[in-house]
């Protein structure tokens, strides 16, 4: 990990900075001729795949720090509001790439001396799916939330993907197209609304580009997993994903047949996914889905999909 080192201030800053501090009964003296000194670092709430803020209070920080951690990528000074950085505080963002306990380190940039560190835990991501069909009360409606955790340690790519969709806002308002009863339920392809009456089979969504399959994560396809669709060809996976119903394993990778790739569990709304698996169906034959599958109908409807922690 590259470490982001703060220089010295241009000269116009310079002067300011050294107003503020005279103003404030930091002396007279130029304070780019003393090294940094570090009295408290903080990091903010981190959340996988987000920004990361730290938070270094001090004197004379603007002679130069280095801040790293192996788990936040790219880390930057901050000099836009609200965080503009000065000789007394000194703000750096970065990009959580890690889960699990985590360290940064501060250090005088001049000579390596080791000021500080920052501890900091990333939980493992979180989405929360708002799901409805729009059915009236009684049986067969569907209105709630089913949370995923996600896998990023043993399926990085995968979630990384995954997670690009959901931060786009990519998965509102799109649907679960495919009801294999006893099998999976699949969605992330078709926005709302597909009627299955039409003769025509509506468009998929544009994507981003396919990702490597990573069927050998040590994951495994069983009930109220979460995994990917794909063509035939192993690294064709885009936005298409299923919910496992039942104990799939036969779709694990193995040493000869590449398989689906898990990349992260229904940890909540259990109940929800059982009453999509229970939702009216019906046939659409233009969708080209395998023989016993069917379109739910009123359209199961992911109303937000959002990443929650």
């Amino acid at each position: 990990m590259k470490a982001f080192f703060l220089r010295a201030a241009p000269l116009a800053l310079a002067a300011t900075l050294g107003a503020t501090l005279a103003g404030c009964g930091g002396g007279g003296g130029d304070s780019g001729t003393q090294p940094a000194a570090v009295t408290s670092a903080a990091a903010g709430t981190p959340q996988y795949s987000q920004p990361l803020l730290f938070t270094v209070n001090g004197s004379n920080l603007d002679t130069g720090l280095s801040v790293s951690s192996a788990g936040c990528r790219n880390m930057t000074l901050s000099t836009t509001a609200p965080n503009i950085s000065t000789a007394n505080v000194a703000y750096f963002r970065c990009t959580v790439v890690a889960v699990g306990a985590q360290q940064a380190t501060v250090a005088r940039a001049s000579d390596g001396t080791l000021l500080t560190t920052v501890t900091y835990t990333v939980p493992e991501p979180q989405v929360t799916l708002n799901v409805s069909n729009g059915a009236a009360a009684g049986a067969g409606v569907v209105n709630g939330n089913l949370v995923i955790t996600l896998k990023p340690a043993q399926a990085p790519i995968t979630v990384g993907n995954f997670l690009a969709y959901v931060n786009s806002g990519f998965y509102d308002s799109t649907v679960f197209h495919r009801n294999s009863p006893g099998f999976v339920l699949q969605g992330g392809g078709y926005a709302a609304d597909v009627n299955p009456a039409s003769p025509v089979r509506p468009p998929l969504k544009a994507t981003n580009a396919p990702i490597a399959l990573e069927d050998n994560s040590g994951l495994s396809n069983l009930q109220l997993s979460v995994a990917m669709a794909r063509t035939a060809a192993p690294d064709s996976a885009t936005s298409q994903f299923f919910i496992n119903l039942a104990n799939n394993t036969f779709l694990n990778g193995t040493a000869t047949t590449r398989g689906y790739a898990v990349f992260g569990n229904v940890t909540a709304g259990a109940d929800v996914v059982d009453a999509m698996a229970a939702a009216p169906c019906a046939s659409m034959p233009v969708l080209g889905l395998p023989a016993g599958d069917c379109l739910p109908s009123p359209n199961l409807v992911v109303l937000s999909a959002r990443q929650t922690r």
